[in-house]
């Protein structure tokens, strides 16, 4: 059975290193100091379009970062894969290298300049996983087998393996508050708090908002925190702090209604009437997702934002606005 990655684990992590501040950032600080010494950070380009085949997809999801080697021409390939298993995978170097191999064969059938590929594993899930070498999956062969097993070298990062102390030491504050809103550890009061301390210090630009806005959703779309609790947390923080949020939490809770109320009314009318159902969940559908584009809009979030939230087009979106004299 396939095991696809969840979308909002998917997108939160697409979300934050799909920033080339935030990407440059993170490697700047968990690459291995070798490659530190022999990569030109300043030459990093995000690849566009997704580098994982669809057969791969099943297993994990990428981010395709290029980087320049320091004096020379060549470049190199850091894929920033992505896992979120609800039980980590011990092949999961076995499907690496198959993916290495095939990318190293696309290039070479098409006559590309074949490119050194680093595999970066970024793991966010609860459990503990420690990641066995390809060698560990043919235990107790003998030395004369063994040195026909292939082997190569990975990266990896899981954040609930990082102390609390090496959180806080993170320098940069987007990358810092990325990280603590991807750690599973941390639940939403304590990811609230550490951003008001630093929002306590710092001026974010509407760009900066937006994206904890973002990771803001995401605790909360994962919380099993009580929404009287979170409601009471969100006003304890200082202005204007506890009034974007809010505004943010009220949308999404005139959201969940609005889908509720319609789940409800389709599941009892009858059932010759599915033409008018279908009409009727879709105008109120769109009715509360407007009620949620006009909440954003007036909380300054950007259009992009609003679009990546709600799932709407843009066109979608304008019309929304328009119609309710935003414009």
């Amino acid at each position: 059975m396939k095991r696809r990655l969840p979308n909002k684990h998917d997108k939160i992590v697409k979300d934050t290193f799909s920033n080339p501040e935030i990407a440059k950032a993170y490697f700047s600080e968990f690459l291995p100091d070798a490659l530190k010494d022999v990569i030109d950070f300043n030459s990093m380009t995000y690849v566009d379009g997704s580098f994982i085949q669809e057969e791969f997809k099943e297993f994990f999801s990428d981010l395709l970062f290029q980087f320049k080697v320091k004096n020379s021409n060549k470049d190199l390939i850091v894929s920033l894969l992505f896992e979120h298993k609800a039980y980590p995978d011990k092949h999961v170097l076995i499907q690496i290298g198959n993916y290495i191999f095939n990318q190293w064969v696309k290039e070479s059938k098409s006559k590309q300049k074949i490119v050194p590929i680093i595999p970066f594993i970024y793991y966010q899930g609860k459990k503990k996983w420690i990641i066995p070498s390809i060698g560990d999956l043919f235990e107790g062969y003998p030395v004369s087998v063994m040195q026909y097993i292939p082997s190569f070298d990975f990266i990896y990062l899981a954040i609930n393996s990082l102390s609390y102390q090496q959180l806080e030491d993170i320098t940069d504050t987007m990358l810092y508050i990325a990280l603590s809103g991807h750690d599973p550890r941390q639940d939403i009061g304590d990811f609230l708090e550490k951003v008001a301390k630093i929002l306590s210090l710092k001026h974010l630009d509407d760009n900066d908002w937006n994206f904890v806005i973002g990771i803001f959703v995401y605790k909360l779309t994962n919380t099993d925190t009580p929404k009287e609790e979170i409601k009471t947390i969100i006003k304890s923080l200082p202005k204007p702090i506890n009034t974007k949020l809010m505004s943010t939490y009220e949308a999404i809770k005139i959201e969940g209604k609005a889908e509720g109320r319609l789940e409800g009314k389709a599941e009892g009318r009858l059932e010759g009437k599915a033409e008018g159902r279908v009409e009727g969940k879709a105008e109120g559908r769109l009715e509360g997702k407007a009620e949620v584009v006009l909440a954003l809009y007036n909380d300054k979030i950007s259009i992009g934002q609003i679009q990546k939230y709600t799932k709407l087009s843009e066109e979608t979106i304008l019309e929304i606005l328009k119609n309710n004299i935003k414009f």
